[in-house]
């Protein structure tokens, strides 16, 4: 089974309006296009590290480790 085929129905839908869209950007449009959605999934998967980080607690030990030890 595809990718696309185990996306939600909405989801499908999303995805084939952008595709017909894409379709009809020139080349350099297209270039710049897939620049920025680079750029976007990049900032997001920073945005997902760091909410794992909080929520499983990583590095919480080293921060208060490092606070004890600029206190004395």
């Amino acid at each position: 089974m595809s990718v696309r085929q185990q996306l939600p129905l909405e989801q499908q839908f999303e995805l084939r309006v952008f595709e017909s869209q894409v379709r009809q950007l020139s080349r350099e449009d297209a270039h710049e296009l897939l620049i920025m959605l680079r750029e976007d999934m990049l900032h997001q998967k920073s945005i997902f590290r760091e909410i794992l980080k909080e929520s499983w607690g990583i590095g919480k030990d080293i921060d208060i480790s490092l606070e004890l030890s600029a206190e004395n």
